[in-house]
């Protein structure tokens, strides 16, 4: 059934719907509210379920087009349920999930799909609550009152299903990605191997260097030099190196910046 002000009669965040003949719409009606977010007003719902109306009236249409171009009966809307005709559409249309949006998120618009078939259900259970929406269930028998809310509840139970369907995707693709903005690039990875092999090949080219240099303060420590150009020369044939390059070494010794022999790591 359309939407036709049924939540000016059935309040779509609170309160429950008649527990008999049907149990199980109370606890649709739970699920569905836990898929709405924290503070969604009654107004936005309503103004959900009138947008998703007219998108189910889209459907019907578009369906009635193709089904005239190829000289077919046209479908009408109670010939499927209004979840699998918002299905068929919702998803041409941007969605924003935010609380206030005209349109949020896929699972919150069968969120409310789904409420708004338990209210069907509960005025035919109760018809004398639904006033202008199911005047023509008054006067009918009971179990034909009964079975037209089982259809509803039917309706509201498929509804409730792609909502928490599309909802748990909602989440996962959020969290994946928060996952893909936290980890580095694949970019990223390939230069920072680089870099590390890079950085170890410049180590094992001057471990010679780095090892001559440790040799050069350990000779030059063991005795006194009257000058450091002295022990440059007296120094420089024993490690092979040239007496202006360890007197280099010396005087950075003097000065404290001798740097510390680097590891070299596979």
């Amino acid at each position: 059934m359309s939407y036709y002000r049924q939540f000016d009669h059935f309040h779509p965040l609170k309160g429950t719907p008649a527990a008999i003949p049907i149990p199980a719409l109370g606890n649709i009606v739970q699920r569905a509210r836990k898929i709405l977010p924290q503070g969604t007003t009654v107004k936005q719902v309503i103004a959900i379920a009138e947008t998703i109306n007219w998108i189910i009236d889209g459907a019907v249409a578009v369906a009635s087009s193709i089904a005239d171009d190829n000289y077919e009966t046209p479908p009408r809307r109670g010939d499927r349920s209004d979840a699998q005709w918002l299905q068929d559409r919702i998803f041409f249309y941007h969605v924003d999930p935010r609380p206030k949006s005209d349109l949020p998120g896929y699972h919150q618009c069968f969120a409310v799909l789904a409420l708004w078939k338990i209210a069907d259900a509960h005025f035919c259970i109760e018809p004398e609550f639904g006033r202008g929406a199911h005047d023509a269930l008054e006067g009918l028998p009971v179990p034909e009152q009964w079975a037209a809310a089982a259809n509803h509840g039917i309706d509201a139970m498929e509804a409730v299903c792609f909502a928490e369907t599309l909802h748990t995707r909602f989440h996962d693709e959020r969290l994946s990605k928060i996952f893909k903005s936290q980890q580095p690039s694949s970019e990223d990875i390939v230069r920072e191997k680089i870099s590390l092999r890079a950085k170890q090949a410049a180590i094992k080219k001057h471990a010679g260097n780095h090892a001559a240099r440790a040799r050069v303060i350990e000779l030059y420590r063991m005795r006194d030099y009257p000058s450091v150009e002295a022990a440059a020369q007296a120094i420089a044939p024993l490690v092979f190196k040239a007496p202006r390059t360890v007197s280099k070494w010396l005087y950075d010794e003097r000065k404290g910046r001798t740097p510390q022999l680097p590891r070299v790591t596979d």
